[in-house]
């Protein structure tokens, strides 16, 4: 971006170069101007603690050849323009000169903002206002006369000017009422601190509206479900013909007119109080039920949220109630669906449906239908029957479109498949044929694919079917266990593991997620060799279980070779958006990987082994013994500059490192080339020989430490400078040891090199919270 700005600037100047023909006009140089000025909410240094502090830091220009200093304005006495040239007046009107002293090293200097912004806060509340924005100025002063940079500007800001982000309504609708949904929204509260987004928010105003003017909605039933409570009478979550209402720094609720030429709106204030909880999505959830509406009839509803500080997520006031959301109440009658879905039964496994070679499961069910008239005789149970002379277009209507969701027994929760369910694709019909399913034109069935099933899985299914009108019907619910396929019928594989194959002749079992510990917490952050133990102590019948051996977790990644990221592959995704959304690679988020709620079971190989690529990487034992611990996978960790494409790719293996300064203890030879030295560690006889170095003469010194476990058991050896350990001492040794226990052996002089290097001796005491591990367990 600051490179587009120079190039911009850059292209004016030529401009006024090639133009110019009577040297009048003054040219602004960005060399001479003051940049990268930001606001820093911090005290200086001789401040009283706890104080509301700020400071201003900018860069000094890149051209201090003749540089003065820097002038700066303030609120009501900044110049007015950047565009022209700065009158000795506006000069003469400055609130503060900044003298530059050009024996000066530094590349920063900072203003303390402190009093200045406090004598403002105090003129603005004497006005009985607030502050919410300061505006600054500042421009370069230089003594030769030449042509200056131009003014720079910042806005200092105060308290909380930042709306709550806008609140989107999910509606289901039946004949006489309407469930809304919503999440709690997130609420920047400070301008200088982005990433807090929990500010309290104090409520909603929700407003219903009728087109029919003369139906009356004032008085309909009302209830409001969240993590607090349920309410059905307005005393607790909410109140009716009320609003959140602001003024300045006051948030309070008002009653709102509830006469009759208003009787077609229902406006509500629901309360909240609370701020964005990251730690658990569900308790931001708020629900209202309206009951008592009309069948078939056109509403709309808008919500707008209120902060603290009395900032609205919304445009309330500037937008009619007929450009809110709209929602459409349904008929009096609900298509009807069957109680139970028929699969394709697996031979291996009776009783249990089978997948297709690409982990796809085939259901079928009794088609839905819309009853036209209250009085019908179709009957329902594991299918539909239609009672005789009731036809299509008489006594009932096909419904096209059907809601198909699974039970996340993790989160408690149901996931719509969005590759499932939909309109169009059940035209064709099928009829039971022996142990089968047939495509038949008398047949009563229909069928959907619910793509990446794990073998072994059980799947709570609902189906609901919806009408043209909206109407839902009652919930289809139906439990379906999955065969645990061929694999499975060799190995009988211990809890927690599934059977897994590398080659025709290499088949075990392998964990079915990253290890977890006795409390079901994924264990990560541990040393190679813990993990390693921590395999070996499980025991399991008939086999061997241990730490997996590298080529054993590629290969089952790989899925024979027809896979490229361990996960099922389709086209109707990129690769990309899939790592990203449903295996967590590279998205920061690690509380998504601490959590098996919050994990997406598509992240899953054929043979059902779960989030290989994403979550967590994982330690594995290397193919050789000088690179017996080596880590597979990529993790939820953003690695700067990596593709996420190529970081979670099953072939790519990665050696645990620190970086340090490279360092020599051998000879280094330094050579002249012209008025520079040139630094080289091998003997070049073709050139001038400035000075040869050896270890007395070597200045840097490293201080080397014995890495320990907590019971004292030696890991391997560290370094770090000397100096930096003298100056961070012991909270600066805590922090590089990284729960393990760094014990000062010896100093060595040694000649730093200026690089730093890959420092792979650590191996043995690499710790992480990205990485963990899991199990195999090997046929004895």
């Amino acid at each position: 971006m600051r490179l587009l700005k120079l190039n911009v600037l850059l292209a004016v100047l030529a401009t006024f170069v090639a133009c110019s023909d009577d040297g009048s006009s003054t040219e602004y140089l960005f060399e001479r101007e003051p940049t990268e000025i930001t606001v820093l909410r911090e005290c200086a240094d001789d401040a009283d603690s706890g104080a509301a502090c700020y400071q201003i830091r900018y860069h000094y220009p890149m051209d201090r050849t003749d540089f003065a200093g820097v002038y700066m304005w303030v609120g009501e006495s900044v110049v007015d323009s950047a565009d022209k040239e700065v009158s000795d007046d506006q000069i003469e009107k400055a609130d503060a000169y900044f003298k530059y002293s050009n024996k000066s090293s530094d590349m920063y200097d900072t203003i303390d903002m402190t009093s200045i912004v406090a004598e403002y806060m105090e003129r603005y509340d004497s006005l009985g206002m607030a502050l919410c924005s300061l505006h600054v100025a500042l421009y370069a002063e230089y003594s030769d006369g030449d042509d200056p940079g131009s003014v720079q500007h910042v806005y200092m800001h105060f308290g909380d000017d930042i709306d709550p982000s806008r609140v989107t309504i999910q509606d289901s609708v039946w004949t006489t009422g309407v469930q809304l949904e919503w999440y709690r929204p997130t609420d920047q509260t400070d301008f200088y601190k982005p990433m807090e987004l929990s500010g309290p928010i104090v409520g909603y105003n929700l407003e219903i509206y009728s087109y029919d003017t003369k139906e009356d909605l004032r008085d309909l039933k009302v209830t409001v479900y969240t993590v607090d409570g349920v309410d059905s009478t307005g005393e607790t979550l909410y109140r009716r013909h009320a609003r959140v209402k602001a003024d300045n720094d006051s948030v309070w609720i008002d009653s709102v007119s509830h006469a009759d030429k208003v009787k077609n709106y229902l406006r509500l204030a629901v309360l909240d109080g609370k701020g964005f909880d990251f730690d658990c999505d569900s308790v931001n959830l708020f629900k209202v039920v309206i009951e008592g509406l009309r069948s078939e009839t056109k509403y709309t509803v808008g919500v707008t949220s209120w902060d603290s500080s009395g900032n609205s997520s919304g445009d309330e006031g500037l937008s009619t109630v007929e450009d809110n959301q709209l929602f459409i109440t349904t008929d009096s009658i609900a298509p009807l669906m069957p109680t139970k879905i028929f699969t394709i039964e697996d031979t291996l496994f009776p009783g249990m449906a089978r997948l297709d070679s690409n982990n796809r499961l085939r259901i079928f069910w009794s088609r839905s239908m819309d009853p036209l008239d209250l009085d019908y005789k179709i009957e329902v149970d594991t299918v539909l029957v239609y009672s005789s002379g009731c036809v299509q277009g008489l006594c009932f209507d096909t419904v096209a479109s059907y809601k198909i969701d699974r039970y996340d027994a993790y989160s408690q929760s149901w996931e719509t498949f969005k590759d499932a369910g939909g309109e169009g694709r059940y035209t064709k019909l099928y009829e039971v044929s022996g142990d089968t399913m047939k495509n038949s034109t008398q047949g009563t069935f229909v069928t959907d694919t619910i793509r990446r099933v794990s073998p072994g899985d059980t799947l709570i299914l609902r189906i609901r079917s919806i009408d043209k009108s909206g109407y839902y019907s009652v919930a289809l619910i139906d439990t379906i266990y999955v065969s645990p396929g061929e694999l499975a019928n060799e190995l009988e594989c211990p809890e927690g593991f599934v059977p897994v194959s590398a080659s025709d002749t290499n088949k075990f079992c392998m964990e079915k997620l990253e290890h977890r510990d006795d409390d079901g917490e994924f264990v990560s952050n541990v040393l190679f060799a813990d993990a390693k133990a921590a395999c070996e102590s499980m025991s399991a019948s008939g086999f061997t279980v241990g730490l997996c051996k590298e080529r054993d977790w590629e290969l089952v990644c790989l899925s024979g070779g027809s896979l490229t990221y361990g996960v099922i592959e389709e086209n109707d995704q990129g690769a990309t958006e899939y790592l990203l959304g449903f295996c967590n690679v590279a998205t920061g988020d690690s509380s998504r990987a601490a959590d098996i709620s919050k994990r997406d079971s598509r992240c899953a190989n054929p043979m059902g082994v779960r989030d290989m690529p994403g979550q967590y990487q994982e330690w594995v034992i290397g193919r050789s013994a000088d690179t017996a611990a080596v880590i597979k996978g990529a993790s939820y960790k953003i690695f700067d500059g990596i593709d996420h494409e190529a970081i979670a790719q099953c072939t790519n293996r990665f050696f645990p490192f620190y970086t340090r300064l490279a360092y020599t203890k051998d000879s280094v030879y330094l050579y002249r080339e012209g008025t520079k030295i040139d630094t080289v560690y091998v003997a070049d006889t073709s050139r001038t020989l400035y000075k040869i170095l050896t270890e007395k003469d070597f200045k840097d010194s490293l201080q080397f430490f014995d890495v320990q476990d907590s019971s004292g058991n030696s890991l391997g050896v560290d370094y770090a400078p000397l100096a930096e350990y003298k100056r961070g001492g012991d909270e600066w040794l805590e922090e590089l040891a990284g729960g393990l226990v760094y014990v000062p052996d010896h100093v060595e002089a040694v000649f730093l090199t200026g690089e730093k290097v890959a420092y792979r001796k650590v191996s043995d005491f690499y710790k992480s919270p990205t990485i963990g591990f899991r199990c195999c367990a090997y046929p004895e």
